[in-house]
């Protein structure tokens, strides 16, 4: 994920978890009892919103290939900090950073199997 798009989606949680938290906050104001099943309900989304904004700062696993075959890894925040991590770490004469993706588990199974 690109620096560009963590920044557009923190933001639209952010927002999302202020309207949340409003209407909670009017629910519990007017006393509606026969609501508490729905604020439970947004409470629960207020988590999950929370979790996810709190996910986009998270250092994440990227995959590196390099031009000359072969891969490694490096752990960065976004797309762009992973290349610059990685060119950084493995730019050699002998070795020269292609691509960055994010690991999967899937993916680097696939790649280890190049070592059995």
């Amino acid at each position: 994920m690109t620096k560009e798009t963590i920044a557009m989606r923190s933001h639209t949680y952010t927002k999302r978890l202020k309207a949340l938290k409003l209407a909670v906050d009017s629910l519990s104001n007017f006393g509606c009892g026969e609501a508490a099943e729905e604020m439970l309900t947004l409470d629960i989304i207020i988590a999950e919103y929370t979790e996810r904004l709190n996910n986009l700062s998270v250092s994440k696993e990227y995959m590196i290939s390099f031009e000359e075959g072969g891969w490694n890894t490096v752990y960065a925040t976004n797309d762009e900090d992973a290349l610059i991590a990685a060119k950084k770490e493995y730019d050699e004469e002998h070795t020269k950073v292609s691509s960055v993706y994010l690991a999967s588990p899937a993916g680097i199974e696939a790649a280890m199997r190049s070592f059995y």
